[in-house]
């Protein structure tokens, strides 16, 4: 529910009313002033990066065997990936759309400027400062981006789990692609997998995505709360006999930095206490890997836990009587979200799983199949916030036996006073 306007808020459209008076050409100004020598111009190509492949990642390189995912091969436009001897490869033909990096469950792919927290940061960074985020591509923005617009070489290089972090965080992020522009792009798996990928996250975050065609419909307005931080650091520099640590242009840039560092805190904080709860390693001392995007979606579900009842996932569950205890399943499980036991019975950790049925494939005896998880495991427990809790509802409880105590002490004293009050009158 939006907030009521009130005199801060008048104020400050009177001031940014009457700066616009003051200099009506400060921007053409400007524009002309610019050394056209040093001005930025545009090119699709400074958006665009050939991923590095972490081999030790691939699914198919560890259970050496090439039935066990084909994400990356799928997706691809131009077939430039190549997985062979345990190694993967990016031929040179690779268009650098970054759909590999949405796709691969277990991020065999990266670039390094488009990494899984990275696009979450630029998106919630201009979300927070901005009215609307707009994400698109260089094929549909042709020009250089303004500061709430998130520009990637394509689209589908968001992942679903991305994107229902996106929406649990944030309400106002649109999508801005001109109509039939995915028709006329060469990158033809595209727009496939980024609306599977939306769709996907929009029914598992109970939000929607925006959608704009129109580049004459983009805005980009500061959110009040940005506006209002600045103003307010203006009003303190202006009546301060000395200069402030901050500045009016950084006050609402700090407040939106610190939002991005405290959600970075959680994440780590979330998985610090699945360390705790679970190990940090395998019972065959092998470190358990948490992929960027699942701790992503788990910090979303941590911000709202009744989401979990929305979200359809399938876990690998193992039948014993016909488990060997080979180990092939763990083998192939490179997050090491299958684990044996010391009896060698084999178990999943569910926030560990990316949920690829790798494992189900690679088993020779047909003893794993994917079964829907109840997505409340993947929420982790608060141990500090359950002990507060506790201590609340002692403290609680204690003040009312207090309470209660009181007023019959208070009824004692009452009924003294009126024995002392009915003795005096005779």
């Amino acid at each position: 529910m939006a907030r009521k306007r009130d005199i801060l808020d008048d104020i400050i459209d009177i001031q940014d009313s009457w700066h616009a008076v003051q200099n009506p050409l400060a921007g053409i100004a400007d524009s002309l002033a610019q050394d056209p020598g040093q001005r930025k111009v545009f090119d699709p190509a400074d958006y665009k990066e050939k991923p590095w492949c972490n081999s030790s990642r691939c699914l198919r390189c560890a259970s050496e065997r090439e039935d066990v995912c084909s994400a990356c091969l799928d997706v691809c436009p131009t077939h430039s990936i190549d997985i062979h001897n345990k190694s993967v490869t990016i031929e040179d033909t690779c268009r650098k759309c970054g759909l590999c990096q949405a796709a691969c469950p277990t991020e065999v792919f990266n670039t390094r400027r488009h990494m899984v927290k990275q696009l979450y940061d630029n998106i919630a960074r201009a979300a927070s400062a901005y009215e609307q985020c707009y994400v698109t591509c260089t094929r549909a923005l042709k020009r250089l981006p303004k500061p709430n617009e998130v520009l990637l070489p394509c689209v589908g290089m968001i992942s679903r789990d991305l994107w229902f972090s996106i929406l649990v965080d944030y309400t106002n992020v649109s999508v801005y692609l001109p109509l039939g522009i995915c028709d006329r792009c060469r990158t033809t798996t595209g727009e496939d997998f980024y609306t599977e990928a939306i769709s996907t996250a929009e029914e598992w975050a109970k939000s929607a995505v925006g959608l704009e065609v129109d580049s004459k419909s983009l805005t980009h307005e500061l959110t009040r709360e940005y506006r209002r931080s600045q103003f307010v650091s203006s009003a303190i520099r202006a009546t301060e006999s000395l200069v402030t640590r901050t500045s009016p242009q950084l006050a609402g840039a700090q407040a939106v930095a610190k939002k991005i560092t405290d959600h970075a805190n959680r994440l780590n904080e979330l998985q610090r206490q699945l360390e705790n709860a679970v190990g940090a390693k395998t019972n065959q001392n092998r470190q358990r890997i948490l992929t960027q995007n699942r701790k992503l979606m788990m910090g979303g579900l941590q911000h709202d836990p009744g989401l979990a009842s929305d979200i359809t996932l399938d876990v690998p569950v193992v039948d014993p009587d016909r488990c060997t205890s080979c180990g092939d399943c763990a083998k192939a499980c490179v997050t090491h979200a299958i684990d044996l036991d010391d009896n060698g019975h084999v178990y999943t950790l569910a926030a560990y799983c990316v949920n690829c049925a790798a494992c189900a494939r690679a088993c020779p005896e047909g003893a794993l199949s994917m079964h829907p998880l109840d997505a409340s495991d993947l929420i982790v427990p608060d141990k500090g916030a359950e002990e507060l809790a506790r201590q609340k509802a002692k403290a609680k409880e204690e003040a009312h036996r207090l309470m209660k105590q009181g007023k019959k002490q208070l009824a004692k004293a009452a009924d003294t006073l009126e024995k002392l009050d009915d003795g005096e009158k005779k």
